[in-house]
């Protein structure tokens, strides 16, 4: 399909694009499982800064239980985000649609209680052991 200029075209089953099925083949392992739930090296670890992380209530994508196990996943890394916070959008769908106030209002709250970011380059980040 790709070959054939149609890489929006949909394949048949999991109703994904050629394109992004190519593009998952092509994934490497620590980006597959980004969170780190099954891989020991995670892309996640390459974060240093907070991460927010939501799904909706009526989604189709996870639910209050898959935040906490990528929360727990996360945390158990020897390095990563300084902190995990996880929220589930009430009566959103997996496109949070007639939900983006609330979505605004989850992800203003949240900024509003990041710390001031580290200017000092070069600095290698290690988890604390406490946990927001």
């Amino acid at each position: 399909m790709i070959a054939g200029g149609r890489p929006d075209d949909l394949l048949q089953g999991p109703f994904v694009s050629a394109a992004t099925f190519l593009d998952l083949v092509n994934t490497t392992p620590e980006f597959k499982d980004f969170f780190g739930i099954q891989t020991t090296n995670p892309g996640v670890t390459r974060i240093h800064c907070p991460l927010l992380a939501f799904f909706g209530t009526n989604g189709d994508v996870g639910n209050e239980e898959d935040l906490e196990l990528l929360k727990s996943s996360v945390e158990r890394q020897h390095t990563g985000p300084i902190r995990v916070n996880t929220v589930m959008i009430q009566d959103a769908d997996h496109l949070y649609a007639a939900q983006e106030d609330q979505v605004a209002d989850v992800i203003a709250n949240w900024a509003g209680t990041l710390p001031a970011a580290n200017t000092r380059k070069g600095e290698a980040h290690k988890r604390p052991q406490a946990r927001s």
